[in-house]
């Protein structure tokens, strides 16, 4: 490790982004059947000058941070492309990014990118035949990988590192044979193909959802009307004895799809002034930049004693008729609420604010009772089976993300029915 690199992490060791893996490059005692070889006897460099002409048009290409892959830039012209140092790709190559590599910017080139031209700021690599290339796109997402790269860097600031190559290509991996490359590779490729059908299958449910707001919602036979004819902004409440347990809800405990994520029990009494207070059945809408925007806000449910209390950051509004809340709070959670009031924020900027005037105002297609409770329940459910399966996925990827640590490593190994 560098004595630069150890001035920043003494400096300040908590300054690198979530793409870098500082810690130390350990490698314990090698799996059993496994090989341990020098990075340097496994990859082996591949150049294919291109000579670019002006009048012909190139693909480019750029590898993502955090090791999100090889994907496409743009295309242009021999006489468009500064930098006249430019190589030829081919699929299958393991491609890094010499700049970002410490961050991740590495992966396998794709059929679809097939001879597109990349700088001489990027290297690209055939790998020996004890290694299977896909097996090493799995590894480069394994800690021991990323850490590599990071002290293979030299510099002060950890976005103007230079990557040594020839200091990458000394360290060692335990790598297994070939056939459990495979395996591993199928079992990741498994999980990946469940957590992509889930997230396919959360934008299909967002799609339906974006059709029953906008042929109920906005029913131009409907009357139209504000929200003012069917809630109350910012309510009058009734005051709270002191030493009563309520629920405290602060602008994190609400996400960006308004959904209530936590709350926390809290005595009344120490709370003092300067609070939003709240009911059961109230829609609390952000009134700052940018939580507005990001659609923070929730309806209120499951209060303790019935009854929470916010930070001022909050907008309250009070439904006339309870069975109205879903309705409403869906209301608050279309494109149209949050493009109209970001017209209507006002202050200085970092604190604008939605004023309450903009709640009241807000017109809408004031469609029927039934045709409102029927809506808003709808979509209420709908909201309910995209948060499950969102915390679903997000479920699945934390657990392969354990398990591919351990199968790269060989902390766990594959039984026999997979190999």
């Amino acid at each position: 490790m560098s004595e630069a690199l150890e001035e920043v992490e003494a400096e300040n060791p908590s300054a690198y982004p979530h793409s870098i893996q500082a810690g130390i490059p350990t490698l314990g005692e090698t799996p059993k059947g496994w090989t341990r070889y020098r990075l340097g006897d496994l990859l082996h460099k591949v150049e294919r000058p291109a000579k670019l002409v002006d009048t012909e048009t190139y693909q480019l290409v750029t590898a993502k941070r955090n090791r999100g892959g090889i994907v496409a830039r743009e295309v242009l012209r021999g006489d468009q492309i500064r930098t006249k140092t430019q190589f030829f790709v081919e699929a299958g190559d393991f491609l890094i990014s010499n700049r970002q590599i410490s961050h991740g910017a590495c992966g396998v080139v794709p059929g679809s990118l097939h001879r597109a031209v990349v700088s001489n700021e990027y290297t690209a690599f055939h790998t020996a035949d004890a290694l299977d290339p896909e097996f090493l796109n799995a590894l480069s997402h394994s800690i021991y990988f990323q850490q590599t790269c990071f002290h293979s860097s030299i510099g002060v600031h950890v976005e103007k590192l230079v990557f040594r190559l020839q200091d990458w290509m000394g360290w060692e991996f335990d790598i297994p044979p070939l056939q459990e490359q495979k395996s591993i590779v199928a079992v990741l490729n498994a999980w990946d193909q469940t957590i992509d059908q889930t997230e396919r299958l959360i934008f299909a449910k967002r799609q339906r959802k974006m059709g029953v707001v906008g042929l109920a919602m906005f029913d131009a036979g409907a009357r139209r009307g504000f929200l003012r004819d069917l809630a109350d902004v910012n309510p009058r409440n009734a005051k709270v004895q002191a030493e009563t347990i309520v629920s405290f809800v602060g602008m994190e405990d609400v996400s960006e799809a308004g959904a209530l994520v936590t709350k926390t029990d809290r005595i009344r009494g120490p709370l003092g002034s300067g609070y939003t207070q709240f009911v059961d059945g109230d829609i609390l809408i952000a009134k700052i930049t940018p939580c507005f925007e990001n659609g923070k806000g929730a309806l209120a449910n499951g209060l303790t004693n019935g009854v929470g209390f916010g930070t001022t950051e909050f907008h309250v509004m009070r439904p006339h008729n309870p069975a109205d809340a879903d309705y409403l709070h869906q209301v608050t959670l279309t494109r149209s609420f949050r493009i109209a009031g970001e017209r209507q924020m006002s202050g200085s900027a970092g604190q604008r604010r939605v004023p309450p005037e903009f709640i009241e105002d807000f017109p809408i297609f004031v469609v029927g009772d039934n045709a409102r409770r029927t809506i808003g329940n709808l979509l209420a459910s709908i909201d309910t089976e995209l948060s499950a399966l969102g915390t679903q996925a997000t479920q699945w990827r934390l657990q392969k993300h354990g398990l591919m640590q351990k199968l790269l490593t060989g902390e766990r190994l594959l039984g026999e029915n997979f190999l």
